[in-house]
């Protein structure tokens, strides 16, 4: 079903709810997870640094947060991508040099007006992806008892 699932992550609250989504499709499929995070750079006259001041933070965090989810047992590994494009365009690329069945992203639901100022990575992402896009909303109250496990699935 799914081998290959491209976990697009930010560190934020959001991406940590489709994490949730990704591993619980990782189990039930046998698949395995590949976290994204896009390092999005500065050009012009700043190029090169990040356009975010906590970049290294968040990386860290992330590497740190895959390493606790390997000692768990959890088929993943982190990628961090460096590019001066739209972080969806880079995302997008990378699902493609990886042959991903799916791409699970978090969404924080910003309005139309909010989203036109703000940008929209999901939205983008869902009209540049090469594979189905599953987006899970950061106000969405996943218990994770609710989901069945592979072995009630299989049974």
């Amino acid at each position: 079903m799914f081998k290959t699932l491209i976990w697009a992550t930010d560190g934020s609250a959001g991406a940590e709810v489709a994490l949730v989504e990704a591993r619980r499709l990782a189990e039930l499929s046998g698949g395995r997870i590949v976290a994204v995070h896009v390092d999005q750079r500065l050009t012009g006259r700043f190029g090169g640094w990040s356009t975010l001041a906590d970049e290294e933070d968040r990386s860290l965090a992330l590497h740190t947060k895959v390493g606790e989810l390997k000692a768990e047992g959890v088929d993943i590994e982190y990628v961090v991508r460096h590019g001066r494009q739209f972080p969806a365009d880079i995302v997008a690329a990378f699902a493609t040099e990886m042959d991903a069945d799916l791409i699970l992203c978090g969404t924080r639901g910003h309005g139309s007006i909010a989203g036109a100022l703000l940008g929209s990575f999901t939205q983008h992402l869902l009209h540049v992806s090469p594979c189905p896009v599953l987006v899970v909303p950061e106000r969405a109250a996943l218990d994770r008892a609710a989901y069945p496990t592979r072995d009630e699935v299989t049974a």
